[in-house]
């Protein structure tokens, strides 16, 4: 037996399909990290076994809708002390539905500060995923944030998400980000979704505009705000 097939058989052991067996056999470097993922999904693996879920990767979860709603405890619990970041940032992902109320909403903005400029596209899954979830209580760290131009396109959902927050302060900051290139299309959409006749007269002015698709949603939100 070649070096190549004692280790597509050695990780087959593990649970790994024959796809990424045999990438891993021909890519060290990739071989190495399955092997360090695995590692670290062993024990929230084997915690979803013991509720009865049996998957190969937290992402299965996705098709299973029973499976991903009984996931949310197991995945709350492991959450705060899982270092390494390609498997928080599915976690977190995966958090990213009502089932998960408020309970990890403080832990996700805090999380958003301290990695909004140094990895900003993690940032952006997680505002995503505040997006979705239970911010209610914590309406001004999601404006605040929203606001931070320092942040960068990490602010884009969260910014999409402002209309949720069902308050003049978030209309407000929609409004101003209409200014914030990085976070524009997801403003203009936010006044689409508040329905806020304040913002047609700037809007009106977007229908002008040299791209595309500012242009586009601008009018997809005036006529939201105008039915």
């Amino acid at each position: 037996m070649s070096h190549e097939d004692d280790v597509i058989e050695a990780l087959k052991a593990h649970s790994i399909s024959q796809m990424v067996a045999e990438r891993a056999a021909k890519d060290p470097e990739y071989a190495e990290y399955i092997r360090e993922v695995r590692t670290i999904l062993k024990p929230i693996l084997d915690d979803l076994l013991k509720i009865g879920y049996k998957v190969e990767w937290l992402s299965d979860l996705r098709s299973h809708k029973e499976a991903w709603k009984a996931s949310i405890p197991v995945l709350l619990h492991w959450l705060p002390s899982i270092s390494h970041l390609k498997v928080r940032w599915e976690i977190i992902g995966l958090l990213g539905t009502s089932w998960t109320g408020n309970r990890a909403t403080k832990y996700l903005i805090e999380e958003f500060r301290k990695t909004a400029l140094s990895h900003p596209y993690y940032a952006w899954t997680i505002g995503n995923t505040l997006s979705t979830v239970d911010v209610k209580g914590f309406e001004k760290e999601i404006i605040s944030l929203a606001r931070h131009s320092q942040y960068g396109i990490a602010r884009q959902m969260l910014v999409m998400g402002l209309h949720r927050l069902h308050n003049s302060e978030a209309a407000e900051a929609a409004l101003d980000l209409l200014n914030d290139e990085d976070v524009k299309v997801h403003a203009i959409i936010a006044l689409g979704k508040m329905k806020s006749k304040r913002a047609l007269f700037h809007l009106e002015k977007l229908l002008t505009d040299k791209k595309p698709l500012i242009r586009k949603e601008a009018r997809k939100a005036i006529t939201k705000i105008m039915r």
